[in-house]
């Protein structure tokens, strides 16, 4: 037992080759480019410390986000007939997953077991540090810094602390400070200090950012998390919050004192469906979600001012095929999206009297012995002023620990725009570095192109680009031993192809973690 907790601890330091496809199936994002700052941080921070599916309560398996209200109820009810889940390929076969969900849970979850229903649990304190530098030259220095700390007992309670200052923010204040306790019987969790709030569809309570480009069928139904410790940068929510279990019921509130908002929700679930109420003075929402044979039923409507609603349906008529139609208004606005998703396909269309939006990704994974071959190709367009065409085409090789991608995005709006990367890594258990170079040629703003850049875990890396020039950046990591990790990254910009002199950039970053 002890070699394998070491071995879930190593792959969580150096996250797997297949964490980035896993957190684009559990959002349901066809890039990396459609998520924001804080679901990155979420994701890369269960891929330093995995989330226990044994040892943790439900109100603590609720709040990573991971689970749906039918696959939380399967899981404690499978928990509490056969005792724990043994391996990703027994979580497949529970109700409400299926292999390659479970396959998908690998990064940020582990199986650690006590073999039998009810045994008692050790539970075990642990200790994450990280300290972070940043200088930037872009017509003058600018220097950038942030620290995060917390401390977690088992899957029981925790504590987050985290703080920073940017290039246009130099003063360093207190920054986030969050605890939480989790019960495994009727109480829940209590929650003090910053917190997250997500219920429904989004409707009426969704702190921070809510992906609605729709860019797969799976995007289409959100799972919320309640409330929720955070650890991000920037907390939309700062008070006390809790909530209790009775049965299938939930019930919990909560006040944030940053913005004099109280918060109350009531929940229901059954074993083929689940429905929900949430309110705050800002407004009120009913949701719901049914399970049926091959196909889930999802909706949510809100007051919040005006009316708001939404409602879908996903059909998954055989194993790796899913179909989506979603409804909704808000604002005034309605929308209707389709979509269908096969075995590397997704394609999404969605029409309201404000735009038009269509998207096509096809990724098919192909193998030549050792060699791992993974084209993929990306059509989209977009219409609200103006049409805008975008094109991308990507292909990743892998043999061994070496790796090759490369990229090519082509994007029409105002004007002709482009932009191609290549990058060449490798990567061991305690050694990983990756080369890249772009050119690029946009000369309108309209036409920006947005690009994931590898960096450090926990910071946030998706530039616009923009201008006629190139780029490269070496980032690398470093594990002497299991408590210890260090991260680096060194860029640069220019653009010799513009008229209007527009200055070059470098920038270095450091970052230290340090795991107890």
């Amino acid at each position: 037992m002890k070699n394998i907790i070491i071995l879930l601890a190593l792959a969580a330091i150096f996250p797997d080759p297949d964490y980035e496809s896993a957190v684009l199936y559990l959002t349901g994002a066809s890039s990396l480019e459609d998520l924001d700052e804080s679901t990155l941080q979420h994701y890369r921070d269960l891929s330093l410390r995995p989330l226990d599916i044994n040892g943790a309560g439900r109100s603590r398996l609720q709040a990573s986000g991971l689970f749906n209200a039918f696959q939380l109820a399967s899981i404690m009810d499978w928990r509490e007939r056969s005792g724990d889940i043994l391996s990703y390929v027994e979580l497949g076969l529970i109700d409400g997953f299926s292999p390659e969900y479970a396959e998908a849970l690998r990064p940020f979850t582990c199986l650690v077991s006590n073999a039998s229903p009810g045994a008692p649990r050790k539970l075990r304190l642990h200790h994450d540090l990280m300290l972070r530098g940043a200088i930037k030259e872009n017509d003058g220095h600018a220097y950038a810094a942030g620290v995060k700390y917390k401390a977690s007992f088992g899957e029981t309670a925790e504590i987050n602390w985290a703080s920073r200052t940017t290039y246009s923010n130099p003063s360093i204040g207190v920054g986030t400070v969050s605890g939480a306790y989790y019960g495994r019987r009727w109480l829940g969790k209590v929650v003090l200090g910053h917190f997250n709030a997500r219920f429904g569809q989004g409707l009426a309570l969704w702190s921070g950012f809510s992906m609605s480009h729709y860019s797969s069928v799976s995007s289409f139904r959100r799972n919320g998390t309640g409330f929720t410790p955070t650890g991000s940068f920037n907390p939309d929510h700062c008070g006390v919050a809790a909530d209790i279990n009775l049965g299938r019921w939930g019930i919990g509130a909560a006040y944030s004192f940053s913005g004099k908002l109280p918060m109350a929700s009531v929940s229901w679930c059954g074993r083929s469906m689940s429905a929900g109420v949430t309110a705050s003075t800002k407004g009120v929402s009913a949701d719901f979600k049914l399970g049926l044979k091959n196909t889930g039923v999802f909706g949510e409507f809100a007051w919040n001012g005006e009316a708001a609603a939404v409602a879908g349906v996903i059909w998954t008529p055989v194993y790796g095929s899913k179909y989506g139609l979603l409804l909704s208004w808000a604002k005034g606005v309605p929308e209707v999206v389709s979509g269908a998703g096969l075995k590397g396909l997704d394609a999404v269309a969605a029409v309201s009297n404000k735009q038009i939006r269509m998207m096509v990704k096809y990724a098919p994974e192909l193998a030549l012995g050792p060699l791992s071959i993974v084209p993929s190709l990306r059509l989209a367009a977009k219409k609200t002023d103006a049409w805008r065409f975008e094109g991308r085409g990507e292909l990743k090789l892998s043999l061994g620990a070496w790796a090759l991608n490369s990229r090519l995005d082509v994007v029409r709006c105002k004007s002709l725009s482009w932009l191609a990367n290549s990058e060449a890594g490798y990567s061991t258990e305690r050694f990983r570095l990756w080369l890249r170079g772009t050119l690029f040629c946009v000369d309108e703003w309209v036409d920006r192109i947005y690009v994931y850049e590898r960096d450090a875990p926990g910071n946030f890396n998706v530039p616009a680009y923009y201008g006629r020039g190139w780029s490269t950046s070496l980032t690398g990591a470093w594990k002497p031993s299991r408590k210890h990790s260090v991260y680096f990254r060194i860029s640069y910009v220019e653009y010799p192809w513009v008229t209007d002199n527009k200055p070059l950039k470098t920038e270095v970053k450091l970052q230290y973690n340090l795991s107890l």
